[in-house]
């Protein structure tokens, strides 16, 4: 991923606004052109004809539904105190932008709020920076949409979404050097974040507390000074899919005691920890990722009865898949060469009944062995290791060998302990 700097960042909404400038949401012919003035209530729609400049408190209040607000490329504008553009309980709103020149909306404590019972308003082609809390707060707000709009610099938080909202698309938004984290969805259900662009974060990238039945899909994560894409806190039954991380500092995808996530088919590559970490997380789908060239690749620390199927845990400076007692655990068709230490690593002693099954894992050319399954009672069937510089497979006594295991070339001469390999 490439380093998104404030520049660059600037030139990307704009290349963006102009794409999307066709399907804009507001009507000019029928807004009124009118001078405005700090904190005025608008009721019918308008068209920014002036900056408004250090506002005392809030910028814009909107106070009637269905009405339209067009910046018309100007600025809003205020002291670091109240909201930018607020709505409060009104629905079917549009805040937009049809002016050539960017609007922006800076030096509030939000940016853009919408409050407790605003439902289907439109925030869209804006700019929000500089203000304290957060660039835009959803708080109780249902069914909106905030999409293409460049979101950076806020002191605190991008775009943050609390109070149980539901229902909302944060989608295509360039959210961009702000000192918190990029988002943040908090306790909140039923939301989508799609083909968002997040990077620079002074915090995580994408993080979820207490927030259940989300979709966070294509999104691209990077430079964050902590985590990209963190699940915790009991954030349960979402859907994580086609994301892209890369360069931040921590790992690419987390889930904390937390259930039931889907996380398929996400590109996690270059972070400063592992690709996909679980820790205390139980019943999880992890399918399809590819989480190559981190410090390592997907790591299970006392997380039970998840499935890891079809990964690419390659070229990672340790282990390419570890589990940590962790039980009963699907491990199915996943590949760990050239890693920097085990292909595979099971670390942790289980009852009969409880151990975790590996069947049908490729591990080749690994720095150290290609799988280790160091205690009991772990089933290994149908695994290839080959010209790894240690053992094939190496499984202490009490594990069961469910057959079909294959190792060749290997630096051990006995290519596999514990369970029979065929060549």
């Amino acid at each position: 991923m490439t380093r998104l700097s404030r520049s660059n960042s600037s030139a990307w909404f704009a290349a963006a606004g102009a794409a999307v400038l066709l399907g804009l949401s507001v009507h000019p012919s029928a807004a009124h052109a009118a001078p405005l003035s700090c904190g005025q209530t608008v009721t019918a729609d308008v068209v920014l004809t002036a900056d408004l400049l250090d506002c005392p408190g809030d910028g814009l209040v909107v106070g009637g539904d269905g009405i339209t607000v067009d910046l018309g490329g100007h600025t809003v504008d205020g002291v670091g105190l109240g909201i930018g553009i607020r709505v409060d309980g009104f629905d079917d709103t549009v805040i937009a932008n049809s002016g050539g020149a960017s609007a922006r909306v800076r030096q509030f404590d939000h940016g853009a709020r919408l409050g407790p019972g605003s439902s289907g308003n439109v925030i869209e082609r804006l700019a929000f920076h500089d203000n304290e809390l957060a660039g835009v707060h959803l708080d109780d707000a249902d069914d909106n949409r905030v999409r293409d709009n460049l979101i950076e610099r806020q002191a605190q938080r991008g775009v943050v979404v609390t109070g149980g909202s539901s229902g909302n698309v944060i989608a295509d938004n360039a959210i961009t050097a702000n000192q918190g984290e990029g988002v943040l969805v908090q306790n909140s259900a039923g939301n989508r974040l799609e083909g968002n662009l997040i990077a620079d974060s002074g915090d995580g990238g994408l993080i979820l507390e207490g927030a259940s039945g989300n979709t966070l899909l294509n999104n691209s994560v990077g430079d964050s000074s902590d985590g990209a894409i963190a699940l915790r806190l009991g954030s349960n039954g979402n859907l994580v899919q086609g994301n892209a991380s890369s360069l931040n500092q921590d790992a690419g995808l987390t889930v904390s005691d937390s259930t039931g996530n889907r996380l398929l088919s996400n590109t996690l590559q270059d972070n400063g920890d592992s690709g996909i970490v679980l820790q205390s997380a139980h019943g999880n789908t992890v399918m399809g990722n590819d989480v190559s060239g981190n410090t390592g690749g997907i790591e299970l620390s006392r997380s039970d009865g998840n499935l890891i199927e079809s990964n690419i845990a390659d070229r990672t400076t340790g282990d390419g898949i570890s589990l940590e007692l962790s039980l009963d655990n699907s491990l199915r068709l996943n590949r760990a060469n050239h890693n920097g230490s085990q292909g595979i690593h099971i670390e942790g002693e289980a009852s009969p009944g409880t151990g975790n099954r590996l069947i049908d894992n490729t591990a080749d050319a690994n720095q150290s062995g290609g799988i280790l399954v160091s205690k009991s009672v772990h089933t290994l069937q149908g695994n290839t290791a080959r010209a790894n510089d240690g053992w094939g497979v190496y499984a202490e006594p009490g594990n069961a060998d469910g057959g079909g295991n294959r190792a060749s070339g290997n630096a051990e001469s006995g290519q596999c302990a514990g369970v029979v390999c065929a060549p």
